[in-house]
């Protein structure tokens, strides 16, 4: 199921029980869903948590919606389907509906498992609509969202499920939702449904919403029109569907920009082609002087420029700053790529040390900033050279001066990958942990971008180590998931906290373990990171390596006296997680390990139950030779063999039978 899907699946929790004049039961998450319709997901979440950990199954389900959809933090599907799956298990239908979805939509999908769940949610009296005749699997039962478009009654909820629809080009739900009151109707940026399709590309969406009343020109609030998104998406068929609904070729948005310029910024010629067949002027410029020409230059698209040319378009602007001095009133007069910049930020721009200087001389302040809000010295870190940024330390430029998003110089250079001004930077008193406005850390920066020689001039900068982004990461943790094991051995050497968690309680050892890293394994088990801490879940690394199949790391793990004891928070032992990766050499290791073969989750489920779930005859009868009990049930009361049959592996239910 597609992330936007759950984000349905909200909104029809919001529509429950809505209409007026409905007397209903007081329901605990009535704070929850006002909580969600204000946007304020960290209330919503907190008390989603407390609800789902006393039981609630309607609470367990929609925190796993919160964790697909990254509301409490990075996306999370293995969060969320242990708390899908214990909503399931105390009787919530969608929940077990949603698990199937999940299943179908893994990479590779997983049908036994998709079997497994819509079984169960039937079972639990969840009615999926009818798939189209001749169509075969789980696949085609599982519609796009968990409560049917035609039930949603709300019409703020209708409006933004048609918005998602329309993000989605989903023809289902857009055929459903789509009538005149909601297709006209647009966000507080002035968007709507037809903005979102031609974002998308959608020639049909276009065509349907566009039937269905929606304005052809509908403008944002900042001029942009349904065309000028198709053009800049690149599709030539959303395009053509716009123009043949008479969409105004000619309109600009605020800045001047046409959609024959918005074509140009995409590259695409043969949506150029279809404008320029529908009179779009390619003499027509925006308030910077540009044009289309000088767009598709910019861009690189040889054929747009050549089609522009050919048409009769001229470039006015200047692409360079032509004088190795300062531009003169009248270059100024004169409209380029820099319009409305000082002449010092323009020299920053260049690899010009000597314009540059020249300009500070003539009493140029360092510190000054762009329009915009940039300050000289970040237009020198983005396009400038080391020798422009020691010119703006050396004549006062501040290092610590953020920039319109609160990004220090110092961290733009570091996620610009720019290893040599970032030296620079530090060579010249530059912190090396960057400003306290930072969005993240630079070390963080540095190991999220696989910037090794950055993140070693960090270090040696005695940048702090455990500096962590809005997650809890460090860049331990981070680069202990890469194949980058000198940038471990590196953060060690420097002394790097082995044990510290982030906000689910993951050590960089849990991470490095899920990641199969063993090199990085190995430096951290000799740096004493403990093999047995478990994160939030109740995971530990070597759980996770099992989850994984991760062989080489579960070998190096029971090497170090990992312990095969633990159970994650949904009762699964290290047998049952590598019995689901389907790694018999992994199962082997931990039977020599005295792992417990017949341990119970809370479902009730057996690592025998497990693989015969999955189909793997292999790892059945590896188990069966190990003393797995066939007798023992879950908690639908099915056997090994009654999954194995379910499932139409008959061969696995006959072996069963017969042990």
């Amino acid at each position: 199921m597609a992330r936007s899907n759950y984000a349905l699946a909200l909104l029809a929790l919001l529509a429950a029980g809505t209409a007026s004049g409905v007397s209903r039961p007081a329901d605990p998450l009535d704070g929850v869903k006002a909580s969600i319709r204000l946007k304020n997901f960290t209330a919503a979440a907190s008390e989603l948590q407390r609800l789902a950990e006393g039981g609630n199954a309607e609470a367990q389900y929609m925190l796993a919606v919160f964790y697909l959809n990254g509301l409490r933090g990075p996306p999370d599907p293995a969060t969320a389907r242990s708390w899908l799956e214990k909503s399931a298990a105390t009787g919530n239908a969608r929940a077990a509906y949603s698990l199937a979805s999940l299943c179908t939509d893994a990479n590779p999908p997983d049908p036994a498992c998709a079997a497994h769940w819509l079984a169960r949610a039937r079972e639990l009296g969840f009615r999926a609509p009818a798939p189209p005749a001749g169509a075969a699997g789980p696949r085609q039962e599982l519609p796009s969202s968990l409560l049917p478009a035609a039930q949603l009654k709300d019409p703020a909820v209708r409006r933004e499920a048609l918005w998602l629809a329309a993000a989605d080009a989903d023809m289902t739900d857009l055929g459903t939702l789509a009538d005149p009151a909601l297709v006209s109707a647009r966000d507080e940026f002035g968007r709507g449904a037809l903005a979102r399709a031609a974002q998308a590309g959608s020639a049909p969406a276009i065509e349907l919403l566009i039937r269905k009343g929606a304005p052809v020109d509908a403008a944002d609030a900042h001029g942009t029109t349904p065309l000028m998104l198709a053009a800049r998406t690149g599709d030539p068929a959303a395009v053509g569907a716009l123009l043949a609904a008479q969409a105004n070729v000619a309109a600009a948005d605020q800045a001047g920009n046409t959609a024959l310029m918005y074509a140009a910024i995409s590259g695409r010629i043969d949506v150029v082609d279809r404008l320029l067949a529908a009179g779009a002027s390619v003499t027509a410029r925006d308030a910077q002087d540009w044009s289309a020409l000088d767009f598709a230059q910019q861009r690189g698209a040889a054929d747009v420029v050549a089609r522009l040319q050919a048409k009769g378009a001229t470039s006015l602007a200047r692409h360079a700053v032509e004088a190795p001095s300062p531009p003169t009133s009248v270059q100024r007069a004169q409209r380029d790529l820099y319009a409305g910049w000082p002449d010092l930020a323009v020299a920053a721009a260049r690899p010009a040390p000597e314009l540059l200087k020249t300009v500070l001389t003539k009493g140029a302040d360092p510190n000054a900033t762009t329009h915009d809000g940039l300050a000289m010295l970040d237009v020198a870190v983005v396009s400038g050279t080391p020798a422009a940024v020691e010119t703006l330390i050396a004549a006062g430029a501040r290092t610590v001066h953020a920039d319109p998003h609160g990004t220090s110089p110092l961290l733009l250079a570091t996620r610009e990958g720019r290893a040599d001004i970032v030296s620079a930077l530090l060579a010249h008193g530059a912190s090396a942990d960057g400003s306290a406005q930072d969005p993240e850390p630079p070390v963080v920066a540095a190991a999220k971008g696989g910037h090794g020689a950055i993140l070693k001039a960090l270090i040696a900068a005695h940048a702090h180590l455990e500096a962590r982004d809005a997650y809890g990461t460090t860049a331990l943790m981070i680069v202990a998931q890469s194949t980058d094991p000198e940038g471990v051995q590196a953060l060690l050497d420097a002394s790097a906290a082995t044990e510290g968690v982030d906000k689910a309680g993951r050590t960089a050892l849990w991470y490095a373990a899920r990641a199969g890293r063993a090199d990085n394994v190995r430096a951290l088990l000799g740096n004493k990171a403990s093999p047995d801490h478990a994160d939030s879940n109740g995971v530990t690394p070597l759980a996770a390596a099992c989850a994984a199949g991760a062989a080489p790391v579960v070998e190096l793990l029971l090497g170090k006296g990992a312990s095969t004891s633990p159970r994650t928070s949904r009762g699964d032992t290290m047998l049952m997680l590598a019995a689901n990766a389907g790694n018999a050499d992994i199962v082997e290791r931990l039977l020599a390990h005295h792992a417990e073969i017949d341990a119970q989750n809370t479902f009730g489920d057996t690592a025998l139950i497990v693989a015969s779930r999955n189909g793997d005859s292999a790892l059945v009868g590896k188990l069966l030779q190990a003393g797995a009990s066939t007798r023992l049930r879950n908690k639908d009361r099915k056997t090994a063999a009654d999954v194995a049959a379910a499932r139409s592996f008959a061969a696995i239910a006959k072996l069963l039978a017969g042990a």
